[in-house]
C-alpha cells in the first residue's frame, strides 16, 4: 500500500471510531419518523415481505427504495437494533471519508486529498448524519460517488465513466428522489459535447431506474417519478404554519389535512393539489417563505431554536447538533473562498450546491436537505486551507 493510501485508510478508520462512538452515545435517543420508517420497512424488506407501510401493510413508494434495501442488508447481516444499525451506517458514512479523500486527490493532489479526507472524518454534519438511520448516510456516499466520477470523467472522458455517472446519480435518486437533478445540473453538461456519452449516461440512469419504476406503475393507480412523498410534500410545506407562523419555510404535517381516499399514490395527487392550491392563493407571501426555506436549508435563519428542535426530530442530539452548526459556520467561509480558487472543476462541485439550493427554494428548508451539498463544502475549504498553507510557506 502507497504512502497516500495508508494514510486515507488511517483517517477514514479515524472517522469509524468517530461515528461508532457517537452512534453508541446516540443509541437511546429516539428513533421516530422517517428513522422508524427506515428501520421497520427495512426489517420488511429483510424478511421477504417486500416494501408496505407500517401503518395499514398496504403496498408502499413513500420513499425511495435503496437506503430500506441498506438497512434491509444490514438486519440480514444479523444488526437487528436501533444500535447496531447505527454502527453499521458509521461503515458507510467513512467510506464517504475515503471518497472524499480521493475527490481531492483528483482536485490538487495528494496533500490536498488527505486534508479534506481529514475534515470529513470529524466533519460533525457527516457524521451526525451517520447517527440518525435516516438516508442521508447512503445519499452523500453516492453523492460523494458520483463527485468522484465526474471529475474522473472531466480528466479522462471515457463510456465506461459515462455509464458509471448515470447509474450513480440513478442510485443516488433512489435515495433521496432530488438526486436526479444532478443529471442536468452535472452529468449532461459534463459531456455535453460528446453525444454517445450523453446517450450512455441517460442509457444507464434509465436501466438504474426502471426496476422501480415499473414496479410502482404495476402497483399503483396513478404514476410519480421515484416516490409518492415526492408529490406529497406540497401539502406540508405549504399551509398557514408554513407560510405565517414562526413555522415558516418548513414542513408540518398536520397541515396536510384529511387523509383522502385511494391507494397511496391516489392520495399523494390530493396532496400535491392542496399544497398547490394554497401556494397559488398565497402568492404575495412566497418572497418571504423562499427566503425562509433557504436560510433553514443554509443554517443562517433561527439554526439555533427551530433548527435544532426540526433536526431533533430527525435523531440528531440537540447538543451535537450545536457543534455541528458551529464546525459548519467555520467551514462556510473556507469553502466560499474556496470556490474562487477552483476554476476548471468549479461547477462540478458547485452544482450540488445549486440542486440544494433550488430543492429548498421549491419545497421547504432543513439541514438535512444539505447533505448532497456537504461533500463539496469540505472539498472547497480543504482547497482554501492548502492555499493559505502555501501562501503561509512562502512567506
Amino acid at each position: 500500500m502507497r504512502g497516500f493510501e495508508r494514510r486515507l485508510a488511517l483517517i477514514a478508520l479515524a472517522g469509524l471510531v468517530v461515528r461508532v462512538a457517537y452512534a453508541i452515545h446516540n443509541r437511546d435517543y429516539a428513533v421516530q419518523g422517517d428513522a422508524l420508517t427506515f428501520h421497520l420497512e427495512g426489517g420488511y424488506v429483510a424478511d421477504g415481505q417486500g416494501f408496505h407501510n407500517i401503518t395499514d401493510g398496504a403496498a408502499t413508494a413513500e420513499h425511495p427504495p435503496l437506503h430500506i434495501l441498506v438497512i434491509a442488508l444490514i438486519d440480514l447481516l444479523g444488526a437487528h437494533s436501533f444500535e447496531a444499525q447505527k454502527i453499521a451506517l458509521s461503515v458507510i458514512g467513512a467510506g464517504t471519508v475515503v471518497l472524499i479523500g480521493l475527490c481531492g486527490r483528483l482536485l490538487g493532489g495528494e496533500a490536498l486529498g488527505l486534508v479534506a479526507a481529514a475534515i470529513a472524518a470529524v466533519y460533525p454534519m457527516l457524521w451526525l448524519a451517520d447517527g440518525s438511520l435516516m438516508s442521508e448516510t447512503t445519499y452523500g456516499f453516492l453523492v460523494a460517488a458520483t463527485l468522484l466520477c465526474a471529475l474522473a470523467y472531466r480528466r479522462a472522458p471515457s463510456l465506461r465513466l459515462a455509464i458509471g455517472l448515470g447509474a450513480l446519480i440513478a442510485l443516488a435518486a433512489l435515495t433521496r428522489g432530488e438526486g436526479l437533478a444532478l443529471l442536468v445540473l452535472l452529468a449532461l453538461p459534463l459531456a455535453w459535447r460528446r453525444w454517445r456519452h450523453v446517450a450512455a449516461i441517460v442509457a444507464a440512469a434509465v436501466v438504474v431506474l426502471a426496476p422501480w419504476t415499473i414496479r410502482n406503475l404495476a402497483t399503483f393507480e396513478k404514476p410519480f417519478l421515484i416516490a409518492t412523498n415526492g408529490e406529497a410534500i406540497w401539502a406540508g410545506a405549504n399551509c398557514d404554519r408554513t407560510y405565517y407562523t414562526d413555522q415558516i419555510g418548513a414542513w408540518v404535517l398536520a397541515c396536510y389535512g384529511p387523509r383522502p381516499a385511494g391507494d397511496e399514490s391516489e392520495q399523494a395527487v390530493v396532496y400535491r393539489h392542496r399544497g398547490l392550491r394554497y401556494l397559488r392563493h398565497h402568492e404575495g407571501r412566497l418572497p418571504a417563505v423562499v427566503a425562509a426555506r433557504l436560510g433553514r436549508v443554509w443554517d443562517v435563519y433561527q439554526p439555533w431554536a427551530q433548527g435544532t428542535f426540526f433536526s431533533g426530530l430527525e435523531g440528531r442530539r440537540p447538543g451535537a447538533t450545536h457543534v455541528g452548526l458551529v464546525a459548519y459556520w467555520l467551514l462556510l467561509p473556507l469553502a466560499l473562498a474556496g470556490a474562487l480558487l477552483v476554476r476548471r472543476d468549479r461547477w462540478i462541485l458547485l452544482a450540488p450546491v445549486v440542486m440544494v439550493t433550488l430543492v429548498a427554494a421549491a419545497t421547504y428548508g432543513t439541514t438535512r436537505f444539505r447533505m448532497a451539498a456537504e461533500p463539496s463544502i469540505v472539498l472547497l475549504a480543504a482547497v482554501a486551507l492548502q492555499a493559505a498553507a502555501g501562501r503561509v510557506r512562502r512567506a
